[in-house]
């Protein structure tokens, strides 16, 4: 046990210096001691950090080969609770390596041992990656109860910010199936949370996707009756209203790449509503950031933008 305590204390060590290859030989190493002690729940714990360091490395599928040493432990030591995450953490890396059948599997597994054993966060967890999956298929149908569900949980235990990860994950599914205002439901809901989360980057992001919504609505629209009714303006006026707020945020954590999409995005919708001159505005806006990054290319497309919206407004 001593030995093993040495072993570990070099190990931590060794992940804050980020030394992966000793951090390895000495986990490596307290397997095998615990191995040799018969010990299979600290086997499994240094097999799963294993594990954990593999898949920080990018290198997955070695990741995966110890997770599945890690479950075996815990079945042999009859950890549910430890067999129960492995179960998932597998489901997920399956996932990730576009095995959807055997993630599906492996995710089932952990549903069923979360529900003996009374784990409603884990059964939340694994409610909503199963629905991943079958988003991933491109079966949005199905994923859309089991979002339902990983919601509800989440609703039980006050889960904010699991809840608004998992609406966004809900609205997902029914952007896939077409259905924008759904979609709009949800993540407007998601807005109000991580706003009084204070999660600014992932406000922005939810923000930025209502915004595409209205404007997809208005759109849509416009496709149906070929004119702008006072629908359709509304629309367009939510969508830059949405995109101002992002534009806010983005801003005020400098993310040149997020603002100049959201200027040319804002650009696009002024002049679909007639004003030109507010379009002109957003898009000379962007071109600035363009010169400031020295993004020449990007530069001369945009100048073709601008010179094609010169000549619309022209002939108004």
């Amino acid at each position: 046990m001593i030995e093993q305590a040495q072993l570990l204390r070099q190990v931590r060590v060794a992940l804050q210096s980020g030394d992966y290859p000793v951090a390895i030989q000495g986990l490596e190493e307290a397997v095998r001691l615990a191995r040799k002690a018969g010990d299979h729940a600290q086997e499994g714990r240094h097999l799963g950090n294993l594990a954990l360091i593999y898949y920080r490395l990018g290198r997955v599928e070695q990741a995966l080969s110890y997770f599945d040493r890690a479950l075996d432990s815990a079945r042999a030591d009859g950890d549910r609770t430890t067999e129960n995450g492995l179960l998932g953490n597998i489901g997920n890396i399956l996932r990730e390596l576009k095995r959807y059948d055997e993630a599906i599997d492996y995710l089932n597994q952990a549903l069923l041992i979360a529900q003996e054993i009374g784990d409603d966060r884990g059964r939340g967890i694994w409610l909503g990656n199963l629905g991943l999956v079958y988003d991933d298929l491109g079966n949005p149908e199905e994923a859309i109860p089991l979002h339902e569900q990983s919601i509800a949980i989440a609703r039980q235990l006050h889960d904010l910010r699991g809840l608004a990860a998992r609406l966004g994950n809900i609205g997902n599914s029914y952007v896939s199936l077409g259905d924008h205002k759904k979609a709009l439901e949800y993540f407007i809901e998601a807005t109000l949370i991580y706003r009084d989360l204070g999660d600014k980057s992932a406000l922005a992001q939810r923000l930025g996707i209502v915004g595409n919504l209205y404007a997809s609505l208005a759109r849509e629209s416009v496709a149906v009756n070929n004119r702008l009714t006072d629908e359709v303006r509304r629309n367009y006026t939510l969508a830059l209203e949405h995109y101002r707020q992002t534009l806010v945020i983005a801003q005020e954590l400098e993310d040149q790449g997020s603002t100049i999409e959201l200027l040319k995005a804002m650009g696009s919708i002024s002049a679909e509503i007639g004003d030109f001159e507010g379009a002109m505005v957003y898009l000379q806006f962007a071109r600035q950031q363009y010169e400031e990054l020295g993004l020449h290319d990007q530069i001369l497309a945009l100048d073709q933008i601008i010179e094609m919206l010169r000549n619309d407004q022209r002939q108004v």
